[in-house]
């Protein structure tokens, strides 16, 4: 990493339980920097918060108090219990991880000065990024410029890749399947296990997670024999999508493919019944909760993608997820606490293999050559030609009798699609 002065570095006046902002240490004004949700501060060569000069600074970036709070602050959650895993084992090559969490607030220009305040202030050695694709994408040339790797769960692939040269972004690594790769595995197991042909699509416009889930999803049906009927959209901020779900529900595709956050999953789910609508339902990863207490007509006939097994004491995500609830007062589980997680173990893999973790550009080469990473639900392998997972299989889900996600069957991609 490019050498940085430190200015100012703030004493942590936050304990993670509570995820709430605090003012500079001397100052008892609000402090109009981003909100700070957690950690220590600290740097190479200067003594952190805890008191150890040893220590090496990363940063989280989340959503912890905009609409995509719930999972921000399970995502925060999961990289500060990752760093508590590492350190009981030993830490990186012996040294302590510690972490500071900012608050991006679901919003582009605030996860800009989140990034600035943890590269140009607290000097951090990387960051763990949101599940959050938009502010993502406006990090991807400075963490070219700042030598700044970033592990995150942004899913849409143009937060990894070039769209136009298919070369990836040196400093920007996905810890789990992206949309893509999400959308072709639903996309793929609809056509090979529920004999589906044709298809229409349901999704946010303006939100690029949903875009990215949406085109590569009809992409792949076409490709393979299949046929779009209908791809219907709205936008950020519209509350009736009625008129969408009646061309759908007049079109009668097999299946329908909704893939949004949760809230508008539920919406566009509950517009479609509505229509008349009685054929396939397919989701993607954010139809788990809290979609089953959004929902208000009956689901069935309805698969969707999970990334974990999260309610299965059988599968070794179970006990993280269940000591968050316990630790945060959750009332269901949420996959997020996984893929904070995940993205944190990813890095901890690169920064192990360096001799110095501030050195950006050997912690991001060794990233791209990460294998068999200690995920939630099992080892993380990252691609080297796209800095997104490879081999990662994803999860088909239903909801049970008593509206609880069963999971039914697994799906891996064959090695053509999963790019």
């Amino acid at each position: 990493m490019k050498n940085k002065t430190l200015a100012g570095i703030l004493a942590v006046c936050l304990t993670f339980g509570a995820l709430a902002g605090c003012s500079a240490a001397g100052n008892d004004s609000q402090s109009d920097a981003p909100s700070q949700a957690a950690g220590a501060a600290g740097s190479n060569g200067e003594e952190s918060a805890a008191g150890n000069e040893n220590a090496i600074l990363i940063g989280t970036i989340q959503d912890l108090s905009g609409g995509a709070s719930e999972a921000g602050t399970a995502n925060a959650w999961g990289v500060e219990y990752a760093v508590r895993v590492i350190n009981e084992q030993g830490g990186i090559n012996g040294r302590p991880l510690e972490v500071i969490a900012m608050d991006c607030k679901n919003d582009v220009q605030e996860g800009v000065n989140c990034y600035r305040l943890l590269v140009d202030e607290k000097n951090v050695a990387a960051i763990v990024g949101p599940p959050l694709s938009n502010p993502a994408l406006a990090w991807v040339d400075l963490s070219t410029e700042d030598e700044i790797p970033i592990v995150g769960h942004f899913m849409d692939e143009r937060c990894t890749t070039n769209e136009n040269t298919g070369e990836p972004y040196p400093y920007m690594f996905l810890a789990e399947p992206g949309c893509a790769q999400q959308s072709y595995s639903i996309a793929a197991y609809a056509m090979e296990k529920l004999g589906v042909k044709t298809v229409g699509t349901f999704y946010n416009a303006g939100l690029s997670y949903a875009v990215m889930h949406a085109e590569p999803f009809a992409d792949y049906i076409t490709k393979n024999g299949g046929q779009v009927l209908a791809e219907e959209s709205f936008q950020t901020g519209d509350v009736d999508y009625r008129a969408q779900a009646v061309k759908l529900a007049q079109a009668n595709p097999d299946a329908v493919f909704i893939c949004n956050y949760a809230a508008d999953n539920a919406l566009c789910y509950d517009y479609l019944r509505e229509a008349g609508y009685q054929g396939i339902v397919l989701g993607n990863n954010t139809f788990q909760a809290p979609f089953n207490t959004l929902v208000k007509t009956k689901v069935y006939d309805t698969y969707f993608l999970q990334n974990v097994d999260m309610e299965n004491p059988d599968d070794p995500s179970y006990a993280i997820v269940q000591k968050y609830m316990e630790e945060t007062g959750a009332q269901y589980p949420i996959a997020n606490a996984c893929f904070g997680y995940d993205a944190t173990m990813v890095l901890a893999e690169a920064l192990k293999a360096v001799d110095d973790p501030y050195d950006g550009p050997a912690v991001a080469a060794a990233l791209a050559e990460v294998k068999d990473a200690p995920g939630a639900a099992g080892p993380i392998t990252i691609n080297p030609r796209t800095h997104r997972t490879l081999g990662m299989p994803m999860l088909i889900a239903e909801y049970d009798e008593n509206f609880t996600v069963k999971v039914i069957d697994t799906y891996t991609l064959s090695e053509e699609w999963d790019q």
